[in-house]
């Protein structure tokens, strides 16, 4: 039960990370689901697989947020550079 919580949790703190772009806190949350995969605290094997499926969403959401957030970063930089030229 302890795992489907720490779950839970760390889904609703994936959303609301992503809602604010928060790096930081996506990466908190991937760095807690994989001391939980390697904690004492999963009895089966399910719920390794589970837990492992779940993190690998997440680094899939973290490279796309963080490659997505580099381009935005780039056109910022631009569009503020053609303002400064004008």
């Amino acid at each position: 039960m302890a795992i489907k919580q720490a779950l839970e949790d760390a889904l609703d703190e994936t959303i609301h990370a992503l809602a604010l772009l928060d790096f930081d806190a996506l990466k908190a949350v991937e760095e807690r689901l994989t001391i939980l995969t390697q904690s004492a605290l999963i009895a089966d094997q399910a719920s390794i697989g589970s837990i492992l499926r779940k993190k690998r969403v997440l680094e899939l959401v973290l490279q796309h947020s963080k490659s997505n957030l580099n381009a935005l970063q780039r056109l910022y930089g631009r569009n503020t550079r053609d303002l400064w030229e004008h």
